[in-house]
């Protein structure tokens, strides 16, 4: 018996198909706009319009996509693990074990996924999840098998198939004073990858990759988009095959060597974030209500805030700093916020970065008589730090 999953939230439609009892990964035979409630006839339609065409000197028969992509099945483009031992166990077969599915009738719901690949000794747990917002999250496990030989671990990521109208590839580019510049470009043959090699994020993250219809805006135009959930190296890609199949993928950048796990040792990647709307506006609509909705999130209203940086600049002095809180007072300023400056040999911008220590020259008294002020005015006080850099002074 074929094993489907079909997870509706918010007018999008995640229809996963496992293949019959034993097979491989699962495949996505739809991600895109609420198809309503299907029945098994339109479930086995959808399928076999989703092959795609057997061409001359190509597999003999359909590659079958999995949201991990392998060797194994065919596909020609990025494999979703790239790893070895030592030359070898280097292209995955994995076939699943257990399929946990949980649907949740306020929408959205759960795929877990256990797979093993025995030739390789590896384990896999895969964790597919639909948010009540309509986003799609995506986590894999890889798990190291066996008793007695390291797997080294190049890459793991995971990806989502875009239909053939999804036509133009939208990113993001820039650097210091000029983020987040538009890139459009044609979604063709090949692959566009964007890497970020920082060790953390940057202006070069792209935060969303997104593929849509050509044209597409703010209001209109169907898109689908990924990013990955993690501050550090990452990766995100667009890739089509001469066949007509198109992928968005992503996952975290390994540097050559970092990921070598011991026998009975994991991997887990970083949360992949999906997301599909009509308009970009409409995708990132799912990011922020999912974002919004966590346990962790801020559920006082934002307040206004006054920062110090441009009013004095490295210059700080308590009279002028009390002045300065007595105005923001007044205008209805709720946090006042002391910038750069306020630490040891902090007076131009070449030295003090990484020395969180009061300057005693400027603040003899230390930060408690203005802090006293501020909050004396009914305002918050807030402390800025930079922990992201250090001066070589």
């Amino acid at each position: 018996m074929t094993r489907l999953l079909h997870l509706r939230a918010a007018g999008v439609s995640l229809l996963l198909d496992g293949g019959p009892s034993g097979a491989g990964l699962p495949a996505v035979l739809h991600w895109g706009a609420d198809l309503g409630v299907l029945d098994g006839d339109a479930a086995d339609s959808l399928r076999a319009a989703g092959l795609p065409p057997l061409l001359p000197n190509t597999m003999d028969a359909p590659v079958r996509l999995a949201v991990i992509p392998e060797h194994a099945d065919g596909w020609a483009g990025l494999p979703g693990v790239r790893g070895h031992r030592d030359g070898t166990a280097w292209s995955s077969r994995f076939v699943v074990s257990q399929w946990r599915a949980d649907v949740d009738p306020q929408g959205g719901g759960r795929l877990e996924v256990e797979a093993t690949d025995h030739s390789a000794a590896l384990g896999l747990l895969l964790v597919i999840r639909m948010e009540p917002s309509g986003l799609v999250r995506m986590q894999a496990t890889l798990r190291n098998d066996d008793p007695s030989e390291p797997y080294v671990l190049d890459g793991l990521v995971l990806a989502l198939p875009v239909p053939a109208d999804a036509g133009e590839i939208l990113d993001l580019a820039g650097r210091w004073t000029r983020e987040r510049v538009p890139q459009r470009r044609p979604f063709s043959v090949g692959s566009v990858m964007r890497e970020s090699r920082r060790g953390r994020t940057g202006h070069d993250a792209t935060l969303l990759l997104a593929a849509g219809k050509p044209g597409f805006g703010f209001r209109r135009g169907e898109v689908w988009a990924v990013h990955v959930a993690w501050s550090g190296n990452h990766r995100t890609y667009a890739e089509k095959l001469p066949s007509g199949q198109a992928v968005l993928g992503a996952g975290e950048l390994l540097q050559t060597g970092e990921v070598r796990r011991a026998p009975g040792q994991e991997y887990r990647t970083p949360w992949v974030v999906a997301t599909y709307g009509d308009g970009l506006d409409r995708a990132a609509e799912k990011v922020h209500r999912w974002l919004r909705s966590r346990d962790s999130h801020p559920r006082s209203p934002r307040p206004v805030v006054l920062n110090t940086w441009e009013a004095v600049y490295f210059d700080h002095d308590l009279a002028t700093l009390t002045r300065l809180a007595d105005a923001a007072a007044n205008v209805g300023v709720e946090r006042f916020v002391l910038d750069d400056g306020w630490f040891r040999g902090r007076r131009t911008e070449r030295a003090g970065l990484g020395d969180w220590f009061v300057d005693e020259g400027v603040w003899p008294d230390g930060l408690g008589p203005l802090i006293k002020h501020v909050r004396g005015l009914g305002m918050d006080f807030g402390l800025w730090v930079e922990p992201e850099m250090v001066n070589l002074d």
